[in-house]
């Protein structure tokens, strides 16, 4: 590190922290331990698991600090990488190479130099624009702090309903943790589908399973306005009700309003090339706030999801570090859990696989999780879709017993470049208590096998 006055300059500057930020900073200081880092991050968090917010506000996750993994001491301490929490970012001076950063507390401004600049920014929630939003009983969760309000709220006002707007993981989830505390839920989404782009074999699984649990699902139904009052009036093109608590988890947007000078792609983010570079000199980013090539269209897309913060993010900081690695690309791989099944998805299914030109086509089936006389055996449905043309796996959904195995079968076997004849003879680990001897993903590719009349050869 070199000291000029009150200006500092390093090695590495790196803008936001959480997944790709940490990731990026711990993997450069690993390659290069004589590296002068600093993490400049608006929240006091630095690193904690986003993903387990909504267990914290079930109650599954007892303490917010068992979701932190690391504080800005212990990150300083283990990974050798300076921390300034509780800053943020309003400038960049990509010519001079400086970043400006104020205090949230006191807006206390300080300037730093870099050599190589690393924005992992991240996203946020998207708010709608819409009256009544500003109600203080209406909230999103991203953050530990969101989640610390949301479950203080419900600790402390002890309501008895809510209204979750926008049916995606979030959403979901969040409806499994608000009726483990005896609300009253309504689920509003505005297509005719939950999770993004379930499948309709799919989403009536879902669909059903979240009714059978309590939560009331409304398809097809767009908030107006929110009424607020001694309760909430949420008014929808379907319909009003009063709730006591309103949850938006319509998706996220990526923080990268203050970026100008970059250029931008797909849905605001950051455009970056395998190895992270942006189109700046020395700036790379990853994570939420940027995009990510996509393994089988080859194109750029936006997905963000922990997973793929991780990953990218230890590429960038591998490669600041004076490596030229490059990151393979993504399927947009996922998985949840609904109460008491699994839900998973990977790659591209058939409507969205013939968007990019495929000559695509799917198979549904039905089967069990484990031998059928075992204890614990439950019903999967699997979709499948593929290329009709080569026979090449190109995606599928799952929902039901045991799909957290199957989901990654699936993935494999796409990074493979596999086709369904192969897959429907895969060699898998077979005994009662885990699948039948016919797994399920096994069924799918022999019946997708028939359905290219592979069989007839």
């Amino acid at each position: 590190m070199i000291f000029g006055g009150e200006l500092v300059k390093y090695d590495v500057v790196i803008i936001g922290g959480v997944a790709a930020g940490t990731s990026a900073g711990a993997s450069a200081k690993r390659v290069d331990s004589s590296l002068g880092i600093l993490l400049i991050q608006k929240e006091k968090f630095i690193s904690y698991g986003g993903c387990g917010l909504p267990y914290y506000v079930q109650g599954i996750v007892k303490d917010i600090d068992d979701l932190i993994e690391f504080t800005p001491q212990e990150f300083r301490e283990k990974k050798g990488v300076e921390v300034l929490p509780e800053h943020e970012v309003f400038e960049v001076d990509f010519e001079r190479k400086i970043v400006k950063a104020r205090s949230v507390k006191d807006g206390d401004v300080k300037e730093f130099e870099y050599e190589k600049l690393v924005v992992t920014t991240g996203a946020s929630p998207i708010v709608l624009n819409l009256e009544g939003i500003e109600d203080e009983r209406i909230f999103t969760i991203r953050t530990p702090e969101d989640a610390m309000r949301i479950r203080g709220f419900i600790e402390g006002k002890r309501p008895e309903s809510v209204a979750i707007v926008g049916g995606g993981y979030i959403g979901v989830e969040m409806s499994e943790a608000f009726r483990t505390h005896g609300l009253k839920v309504f689920l509003i989404e505005m297509m005719d589908h939950l999770l993004g782009n379930a499948e309709p074999e799919i989403n009536e699984v879902v669909v059903n399973t979240l009714e059978r649990n309590g939560v009331k699902v409304l398809l097809k139904t767009q908030v107006r306005k929110f009424v607020p009052d001694e309760k909430i009036k949420v008014v929808t093109n379907s319909g009003d009700m009063e709730v006591d608590m309103v949850l938006i988890s319509v998706g996220v947007k990526p923080n990268t309003e203050i970026f100008d000078n970059v250029k931008k792609g797909v849905k605001g983010a950051i455009e970056v090339d395998e190895t992270g570079k942006t189109s700046i000199e020395d700036v790379f980013s990853a994570g939420d706030c940027a995009t990510v090539d996509h393994f089988i269209t080859k194109e750029k897309a936006y997905i963000p999801m922990g997973t793929t913060a991780n990953k990218q993010g230890r590429i960038v900081g591998r490669n600041v570090a004076g490596r030229k690695e490059r990151f393979i690309g993504v399927l947009g791989s996922s998985i949840t859990k609904i109460f008491d099944v699994e839900f998973g998805r990977t790659g591209l299914m058939e409507e969205e696989a013939k968007r990019f030109g495929y000559n695509s086509g799917s198979v549904y089936i039905k089967s069990l999780s484990k031998a059928k006389y075992y204890p614990g055996s439950g019903p999967i449905h699997i979709k499948l879709s593929f290329d009709k043309k080569t026979g090449k796996i190109l995606g599928a959904q799952m929902v039901g017993s045991d799909v957290h195995k199957r989901i990654d079968v699936v993935t494999s076997a796409i990074y493979g470049g596999l086709t369904v004849e192969e897959l429907g003879y895969m060699d898998l680990a077979y005994a009662p208590p885990f699948s039948p001897v016919w797994d399920p993903v096994l069924i799918s590719g022999n019946v997708a096998r028939r359905y290219l009349k592979l069989d007839n050869r």
